[in-house]
């Protein structure tokens, strides 16, 4: 696994959006994240191209606040003073799902980070599909702790068609945290 260049942008954004929606994201904004020296973006590839990818945003305390319902002074206390990533996503090829790649990514990618020592804490939403959270399982081997449901957190984005929903997402979300090191 390695961080993602700019030639990689275009695989990402195929692969996002097959997961999440066509909708979900566009080969600019994958560029303009990589571009950013503060996002983490890993990916991995096989002989087969690429299979999977995994983005860490770099928000702001204000940002966490609004999107995700994150309390201020819990905010102060999950990171620990250091700087917060917002794990954006985790996508894996579906014929490589259910074989602990996602796992193994996500572990090698939480190792990099902590080895940097300028994050404190990482937050991410887990979808709720249907009464589950298909990520649940990962989220909890990589050590990360719900912290709470938020009702219809996609409803917001008018111009992006859900894959579960068929239209404007109406699905929920588990915010999960995890402190770094």
């Amino acid at each position: 696994m390695r961080r993602a260049r700019p030639e990689d942008a275009k695989d990402i954004t195929e692969l996002t959006c097959f997961c999440f929606g066509d909708l979900y994201t566009t080969e600019e904004e994958i560029g303009r994240f990589i571009d950013d020296d503060r996002n983490r973006l890993f990916v991995i590839y096989d002989d087969k191209g690429l299979a999977g990818s995994i983005l860490f945003l770099c928000e702001s305390k204000a940002d966490f606040m609004e999107n995700m319902e994150v309390e201020p002074d819990d905010f102060d206390k999950i990171s620990g003073g250091k700087g917060v990533l917002h794990h954006k996503f985790s996508v894996i090829r579906k014929d490589l799902r259910g074989r602990g790649l996602m796992t193994k990514m996500l572990d090698d990618a939480l190792l990099m980070l902590k080895d940097e020592g300028i994050f404190g804490a990482l937050f991410t939403q887990g979808w709720i599909k249907e009464g589950t959270i298909p990520m649940e399982g990962i989220f909890e081997r990589a050590g990360y702790k719900q912290y709470k449901r938020q009702i219809r957190p996609w409803w917001k984005y008018y111009d992006r068609t859900c894959n579960i929903c068929g239209g404007r997402c109406k699905c929920d979300a588990m915010v999960y945290y995890r402190p770094i090191g």
